[in-house]
C-alpha cells in the first residue's frame, strides 16, 4: 500500500521542491537603523537557514530521483518474477498431469 503511494508521489518530489524554494528566499523589511546588530545576527541566521534549506532541497531531489530508480527497478523484478511464478505453476500443471497419467497406466498394467 505503500508502495503505491511513494510510486504516485515520487515523480512530483523535484517540482514541490523547485516550488517550495522561493518562499525560504524572501528577506524581511527594515525595522529601524538602532537595531542594525540585531539586524545582521537575523540576516547571517537567515541567511544560514537558506542555505540549509537549499541544500536539503538539493538532496531531497536526488533522493527522489534515487527512490524513482529503485521502484522502477522493484517493480522490474517483480514482473519478472511473476512471469517466472506463472512459468512454475504451468509446469507444475504439467508434472501433475503425468503423473496422473502414469498412475492410471500403472494401475491400468497391475489390473490386467
Amino acid at each position: 500500500m505503500a508502495a503505491g503511494w511513494i510510486t504516485a508521489v515520487a515523480p512530483y518530489l523535484p517540482e514541490i521542491v523547485r516550488l517550495a524554494r522561493p518562499i525560504f528566499t524572501r528577506t524581511p523589511p527594515q525595522i529601524d537603523l538602532g537595531q542594525q546588530r540585531r539586524l545582521d545576527v537575523i540576516d547571517a541566521q537567515i541567511g544560514e537557514l537558506q542555505d540549509a534549506a537549499s541544500q536539503n532541497a538539493d538532496s531531497i531531489a536526488k533522493l527522489a530521483v534515487d527512490m524513482q530508480k529503485t521502484i522502477e527497478v522493484l517493480q522490474l523484478g517483480a514482473e519478472r518474477l511473476e512471469r517466472r511464478l506463472v512459468l512454475s505453476n504451468r509446469l507444475a500443471v504439467a508434472a501433475t498431469t503425468a503423473a496422473g497419467l502414469a498412475f492410471a497406466l500403472a494401475a491400468y498394467a497391475l489390473a490386467r
